[in-house]
């Protein structure tokens, strides 16, 4: 709802041409801070960066509509699935830039044609509440949410969600087989619809472990610019993933120059380190996280976005199955 009413002032003429309009799958505080540091940096330039957020289906749904009726209303595109990216890519809806700044990227960052890049990616791991789960209990393998003691005290997310969800399927597909999620139904874990709802469910005591996210866990629990929930991370020993958040420039966007300004700034230093924080890390080879987080030193897996997209229909359906 409330892309679609940003929308409708974005179409009534309300923004100016200096908007630098960006729809985003981001949180809000991490996209409240890009906002705040790029308009401080370019004040006397008369930019100004505005967010709406939004899920990815629907923006490029929408997206795709403005496309046919040549009334484009945003410039850059954050999106959490990399294939979509590839999708659009494939069919020329995006506009191709290689900032500067993309040399100071892992390679795994940059498209090879300059269709999008990643600017900003979190961890998907494991999340529990320490009330519920004493110091030696710490789950530190996938395969402790099927540890019977467990039973009925673990939330997973739902396959058919997809975005951050099918990555988790696929993660588990990918080490473990179809025979994580025939244990996983057999110890009555709960299918939750979202990220956010396993993460309220853990701080709520509703449930002791999850499958959870760093964007969420640092943000609430105990760790540097959180709240103090009772949430803490578990980093499994086979490895969480990352998942990526990518940008594109759009094609017919109101202000096209602008948008490759506003990617030269956030893939610099400086935009990064607004970005970064929170559960969120950079992709940059010179800097991971305000709080000092070297991805070297956390197992993760990134996983290829070909191979996701081949086989999401086949693992998601199957998952499905299984626990339903």
């Amino acid at each position: 709802m409330r892309l679609f009413l940003a929308l409708a002032l974005l179409f009534s003429g309300t923004a100016r041409s200096a908007d630098i309009v960006v729809h985003s799958v981001l949180f809000e505080p991490i996209g409240l801070a890009m906002m705040r540091a790029f308009n401080d940096a370019h004040r006397a330039k008369n930019l100004t960066l505005k967010i709406v957020r939004g899920q990815t289906g629907a923006m490029v749904s929408l997206y795709d509509q403005e496309l046919r009726a040549s009334k484009v209303s945003t410039d850059v595109m954050f999106l959490g699935d990399p294939g979509m990216f590839l999708k659009l890519a494939r069919e020329g809806k995006l506009t191709t830039y290689c900032s500067p700044n993309f040399k100071d990227y892992r390679p795994e960052a940059l498209s090879k044609d300059c269709s999008h890049m990643f600017f900003t990616a979190y961890y998907q791991y494991i999340a529990y509440n320490p009330e519920l789960v004493k110091p030696n209990e710490v789950p530190t393998s996938w395969r402790d949410l099927l540890d019977p003691k467990w039973k009925g005290k673990v939330s997973i997310p739902d396959p058919k969600v997809g975005g951050g969800h099918y990555y988790f399927v696929f993660s588990m597909y990918k080490l473990f087989g179809k025979e994580w999620f025939e244990k996983a139904r057999a110890n009555d874990v709960m299918i939750t619809q979202s990220h956010g709802t396993t993460h309220n469910q853990l701080m709520s005591g509703e449930r002791a472990i999850g499958v959870d996210i760093s964007a969420l866990v640092r943000r609430d629990g105990p760790y540097p610019g959180g709240k103090g929930a009772p949430v803490k991370e578990a980093f499994p020993k086979e490895g969480g993933s990352l998942l990526p958040i990518g940008l594109g420039i759009t094609k017919g966007g109101p202000n096209p120059a602008l948008a490759k300004l506003f990617v030269d700034w956030l893939a610099s230093l400086e935009g990064q380190k607004a970005v970064n924080r929170l559960g969120h890390f950079s992709l940059r080879k010179d800097f991971t996280s305000v709080e000092g987080d070297d991805l070297s030193k956390l197992r993760y897996h990134w996983w290829d976005a070909e191979e996701l997209d081949r086989y999401r229909d086949q693992w998601t359906a199957e998952a499905l199955k299984i626990l339903n």
